[in-house]
This record gives structure tokens, C-alpha cells and sequence, in this order.
């Protein structure tokens, strides 16, 4: 966690406390705080800082924070002459509360110099975060941060620095957007040294009008990294990336289709491919998640790690729940659950994994699908699109939930599978129960808001009845 004095503080803040100081030199020279957002979480001693939204403003909260034992409460210069009125302080004021606080971050990865990897990309960004951290976690000695959950965001960039500890070797960011120079603005706070590029697919076409804007926006991680020491990854260099990289970046570019893997070996366990002369092992199968695997390793590599620790960090990945993780029940059913999200690269990264992985052979293969998000305009086309794509795989049936994958079932009509297009959970439900049998293999995979999460905990239960 990293802590700042109250020089510190005002230094970058360019202005000093204002309201009522503490009378019993708690905010001395000598005071170093921990800076927090949520008034809930307030200790004694803390910086409380008050970020606002289109939803939430924690200026509502600084009176409730400073009672709780903030030491001080960093707000807009806007807001001061309001809260003076009910609370006594002290405050320190600053234009805007989030550039302050992505500020804060800036200085504390400044300090601390940690080798930092930023990770984006249209889809496995999560899974490649996650695989750099098992790889660079096998690391003796080294003390390795990454970004929780899903804090890929403005506030959730700036929130991982400031949490990590003090001695942190390597700092794994995952970064996230909506649309144009929102890239810009993570990088900028985190600084990277090196940046993953996962790919640029249709994710948020609906905010960017188009994929060349996709591309420009994902490229402006490469644009803050040093084309001299500093190092550029792509798992899927397409055409578009190679031209939006090309203005931005003078660096070399490490490109998984002109530099990638070698598969050596598919079994049930998982996926042995070849580096050159180095082999790994990974828990995972089919091109897209071996493109992961593959920017994690030369994350590893261009860091100064040996092959012999890649490939033991590597060993040790597992799929994040709602990101592929794999059910196995009792009666011999197979859940992979990859309800967390969807996009149309997504889909098509999870189908390919499945239909290439050896330990459903021999199985049923029952695709269920949700709504795919964001999409705008293009919402149709791409649910259409990739209807026609699914309609050639090997797949047994497909169960489609909800009106817009519903688009998806009327484009894989004619296919040598059954296709059940249901308008609800409830009768997914209920078409599933009718259909499956011991040893099927069912996959379940939707935007986050179509909440799918929910018909695979109700697929558990129909194991036991």
C-alpha cells in the first residue's frame, strides 16, 4: 500500500490544507497516510479522497470520513466553501479529484520504478493479465502486483498502483476502454515499460463507429512506451493494428504471427507448444488462448526472465471463474462457464478452445449463447455474422437466449445441428433438461448483462436432481 507525506500532498496538489488543522500535530512532517476513495473503508489516519461520478459523488461523504478519523480530505476547489459549512476540515482542495488521484499513482510508480506491464485488447485481456501473473509469480523473490478483478478502468488503473506494496518488483495493469484517449489516459498514469496488445476486434464498435477506430484506440498503449528500451507485443497484429502501431510506435513490434508458437503436443490436460528451442506447457486449448499463453511468455522473456521459470509460472495458470473455467460434475456433465462476457472474438476464442480440446472427445458438444453487448449499430451484422460462422462448426446443438441471440440461431438455421432459439433463461432452462445427457459438454457464454452466471449455477443443480 502506498503511503504519501502531507509535502507530498500539497506539492501536487499546488495548494495547501484550508479549514481547521488538528491541534495534536497529526498532520506534521512527519505524517505519511494511505489515500482511500470508499468513506466505508475510512481508519484513522487516512487521506480520504472524494472522486465523483455520473452516479456517485463523494463529496456527499468527506463530513461522514473526517468523523471517522480521516486525517484530511482531498476535494474540487469547486466544492470547499460547501463542505466548510458542515464540517471544520481540513481540506485539500485540487481542480479535479481523479486527475489528482491518477497524480498520486503516477508519483508512487515514479518512485518505486517497478517494471511495469500494461495489457489491452478487444478480448483476453483478463486471461493474458492472469497468465503474465502466474509467470512472472514464479519469479524467486520478485514481489508481483496486478490489477483485481475487473479495475481496468480510470479509477481502477490508478487504484492498483496505489495498492501495491512498496518493494514491487513487477506491476501487471490490465487496461480497459469506452472509447478514443481513454487508453491514453491509463497509460499515461501507469507508464508502462511494456504493453500487450491482445488484439482489436468489434468490443465497443458501438462507442468507436469502426475498427480502424478500435485500433487507433488500443494503440495508444504502444504510443507511451519507450521505442528504445521499452518493448511492443501483439497477439494478433492484424492489418489494422499494423497501421495504427505504425504512427505512434518506431519500436519493434513482437507479432505472434510472424514470431509465434509451434504446437507440440494436445492432450486433455492441456497444450505443450515450442518457443524456438524452449517447450511450455499450458492448462488451456486452441489458437486463441495459446496466443495468451504466447504473449505472456515473451512478456517474460523481454522482462529478463529465464525460460525454466516461464515455463513453471506458466504450469501453474488457471482459468478465471466465468473466464473458462471448467465444471466437471458427478454424473459425468461438463460445464465450461464463459458467462462473465462476450464479444464476437470471444465467442469464437471459446467455441475454437472447446471443439480443439481432446478432453471432450467423444462428447456432445451443447453451445448455449447469450446476447453479445455494445455493439450499436452493428448489433444484427455481428449477431448474424456469427450465426453463419458457427453454422460450419462441429458442434451438436446450439441454444441461443434472448432476442438478439436469437439472430444468432436464425442465421445457424440449415445447420447439421439442432438449433433452439429460446426467448428466455427460463425456457433455456427447460430445453436443456429435455436435451442433455450424461457425458454432454455444455458451454455457456453471454455479455455480462445477460447474465448467464445464473443459468450455470442452475445447470449445477440439474445434476443432482
Amino acid at each position: 500500500m502506498q503511503t504519501f507525506s502531507l509535502d507530498e500532498l500539497t506539492s501536487l496538489a499546488a495548494s495547501p490544507l484550508v479549514g481547521t488543522l488538528p491541534d495534536d500535530g497529526g498532520l506534521s512532517g512527519a505524517f505519511r497516510g494511505s489515500v482511500c476513495t470508499d468513506s466505508r473503508q475510512i481508519k484513522s489516519g487516512v487521506v480520504y479522497l472524494a472522486l465523483k461520478g455520473e452516479r456517485f459523488d463523494g463529496h456527499r461523504f468527506v463530513k461522514n470520513a473526517l468523523d471517522c478519523g480521516a486525517a484530511l480530505a482531498v476535494v474540487e476547489a469547486s466544492q470547499v466553501e460547501s463542505l466548510l459549512k458542515v464540517c471544520q476540515g481540513p481540506l485539500l482542495p485540487v481542480p479535479d479529484t481523479l486527475k489528482y488521484y491518477q497524480g498520486l499513482a503516477r508519483l508512487a510508480r515514479r518512485r518505486h520504478k517497478p517494471f511495469v506491464i500494461g495489457i489491452t485488447g478487444s478480448s483476453g485481456k483478463t486471461t493474458t493479465k492472469e497468465m503474465c501473473f502466474a509467470v512472472f509469480s514464479a519469479s524467486a523473490g520478485k514481489v508481483v502486483h496486478k490489477s483485481a478483478a475487473n479495475e481496468n478502468n480510470e479509477i481502477g488503473v490508478p487504484k492498483t498502483i496505489l495498492s501495491m506494496p512498496e518493494n514491487t518488483d513487477f506491476l501487471i495493469v490490465e487496461m480497459g476502454m469506452r472509447g478514443l484517449g481513454q487508453i491514453d489516459e491509463l497509460a499515461s498514469t501507469a507508464e508502462p515499460n511494456l504493453g500487450i496488445i491482445t488484439g482489436a476486434g468489434s468490443t465497443h464498435i458501438e462507442l468507436l463507429g469502426s475498427r480502424e477506430n478500435i485500433a487507433k484506440a488500443k494503440c495508444e498503449l504502444f504510443a507511451h512506451i519507450d521505442p528504445c528500451s521499452g518493448f511492443a507485443i501483439c497477439g494478433d497484429f492484424s492489418p489494422l493494428l499494423k497501421e495504427a502501431a505504425a504512427r505512434v510506435f518506431t519500436g519493434r513490434v513482437c507479432d505472434y504471427d510472424g514470431e509465434g508458437l509451434e504446437v507440440r503436443n494436445i492432450t486433455a490436460a492441456g497444450t505443450s507448444f515450442s518457443l524456438g528451442s524452449e517447450e511450455f506447457f499450458v492448462q488451456a486449448h486452441g489458437d486463441f488462448l495459446l496466443r495468451d499463453a504466447w504473449c505472456a511468455v515473451k512478456a517474460g522473456l523481454s522482462a529478463g526472465l529465464t525460460p525454466e521459470t516461464i515455463r513453471q509460472g506458466l504450469s501453474n495458470w488457471r482459468a478465471v471463474e466465468g473466464r473458462g473455467n471448467v465444471i466437471a460434475t458427478g454424473s459425468g456433465l461438463t460445464l465450461i462457464d464463459e458467462s462473465y462476457n462476450a464479444n464476437p472474438d470471444s465467442v469464437r476464442c471459446a467455441v475454437e478452445s472447446m471443439l480443439a480440446s481432446e478432453a471432450y472427445e467423444g462428447k456432445r458438444k451443447i453451445i448455449v449463447l447469450g446476447k453479445m453487448a455494445e455493439l450499436g449499430d452493428f448489433t444484427e451484422a455481428l449477431h448474424r455474422e456469427l450465426g453463419s460462422w458457427l453454422k460450419t462448426k462441429a458442434i451438436d446443438c446450439l441454444v441461443t437466449v434472448g432476442a438478439e441471440a436469437g439472430m444468432i440461431a436464425s442465421e445457424a438455421g440449415g445447420a447439421a445441428f439442432e438449433v433452439v432459439p429460446c426467448a428466455d433463461q427460463d425456457e433455456a432452462h427447460r430445453r436443456l433438461r429435455e436435451t442433455i445427457s450424461q457425458g454432454d459438454c455444455i458451454m455457456v457464454k453471454g455479455s455480462h448483462s445477460a447474465n448467464l452466471e445464473a443459468l450455470v449455477r442452475r445447470l449445477e443443480q440439474v445434476v443432482g436432481d
